[in-house]
């Protein structure tokens, strides 16, 4: 009791001698730790009534008279509690990485765990690095690198063995150099084959290529002394000969010219189908004023004479003179579009002649 008495009046001095109310109260002996601080802020946001003075945080001045004897006797004891309660508290908050105030013996498993997460990313790197120059050569030495068979598909007419000839493809060389020069290959074939069209060479499967050909299809046959050579549909007469017109197509006859069998085949391939398939015979018959000009035989008895710059454009026409003619003849198409009849050497009329006109050159 006599100590707390004579902090009473210390206190009581001191506020005389100033005269200010936020001034602290207390002497160097009962002045708090930074901890006590602390714990009294803590209970204050509580709601919590501290047991000593306000004024030691707010610096506001109370009188002796304002403060309980009772409450004094208890500062000491409830200061040790909040230091307790207050370190305690201090010692359960952790931090994302550890304690808030570890230590270093605390901090070494996660830097051993940030080590070895670099330490493998950096092993990682480094075998990556070592192993695909490896595995390269190894594929490079190993059968999968190279050819090993070669595919080939759409061909009717040229022979598959003829086809690999010409493309210069070796089995067992390496695969990705004949691969990369895979366009030379495609010019060879389609200049030593006339009957490719197209040409298109892929990989299949692991070392396999895939040479997929189209073929120009067969329109006509050139008559020549020897027998029948076909000739495609781009014009080009193919040397091979023929004994026999097994496919019933139109056969040329007196063209030595392949710039002119090229102009007729470009209007031969714009003829409706219709009309193509009743076209037995094209000869080539020049005049000396019309080199152009044409004799036609169709399937059903009649001739047609016609020019090979309008002949698509004309022989259109041919269907509708046919119904207005009574019987067979020739229709004369290379000015304008009329008929006449086939003289007949078994009747009168052996000299009668019906002319048509219908249209003109367009």
């Amino acid at each position: 009791m006599t100590s707390i008495t004579k902090k009473i009046e210390d206190n009581e001095r001191e506020t005389g001698r100033t005269g200010q109310s936020d001034v602290p109260s207390t002497t160097e002996e009962t002045e708090l730790t930074p901890w006590q601080k602390e714990n009294l802020r803590y209970l204050e946001k509580q709601g919590t009534q501290p047991a000593w003075q306000p004024s030691v945080i707010d610096g506001r001045s109370e009188t002796p008279s304002d403060v309980p004897i009772d409450e004094e006797e208890n500062t000491v004891e409830s200061d040790e509690e909040s230091d307790e309660e207050h370190e305690e508290s201090l010692k359960i908050k952790k931090h994302e990485n550890g304690p808030i105030n570890g230590s270093f013996a605390d901090r070494l498993p996660q830097l051993k765990k940030q080590r070895n997460t670099v330490l493998y990313r950096r092993l990682t790197l480094i075998i990556s690095i070592l192993i695909i120059p490896l595995l390269f050569f190894l594929y490079y030495v190993s059968p999968l690198s190279k050819l090993n068979r070669v595919e080939i598909v759409g061909n009717e007419q040229v022979k598959a063995d003829k086809i690999l000839k010409d493309s210069q493809f070796v089995s067992g060389d390496s695969l990705w150099s004949q691969y990369w020069d895979r366009e030379t290959a495609v010019k060879n074939i389609e200049k030593l084959s006339p009957r490719i069209k197209s040409t298109k060479i892929t990989l299949n499967g692991i070392n396999s290529f895939k040479i997929q050909v189209s073929e120009y299809k067969e329109v006509a046959l050139l008559a020549q002394k020897k027998g029948y050579y076909p000739i495609m549909e781009n014009g080009v007469v193919i040397k091979e000969k023929i004994d026999k017109n097994t496919d019933n197509m139109p056969v040329l006859e007196n063209f030595s010219d392949e710039k002119k069998i090229k102009n007729l085949l470009e209007q031969y391939n714009e003829i409706p189908k219709e009309i193509q398939k009743g076209i037995s015979q094209i000869k080539y018959t020049p005049r000396k004023n019309n080199d152009e000009f044409l004799t036609i035989y169709m399937n059903d008895g009649n001739q047609i004479l016609v020019n090979i710059s309008n002949l698509s454009q004309q022989i259109a026409y041919y269907p509708q003179i046919v119904k207005e003619m009574s019987g067979k003849g020739i229709v004369d198409m290379e000015v304008g579009i009329f008929s006449e009849e086939y003289k007949n050497e078994s009747s009168d009329e052996n000299n009668s002649q019906t002319n048509e006109t219908s249209d003109t050159n367009q």
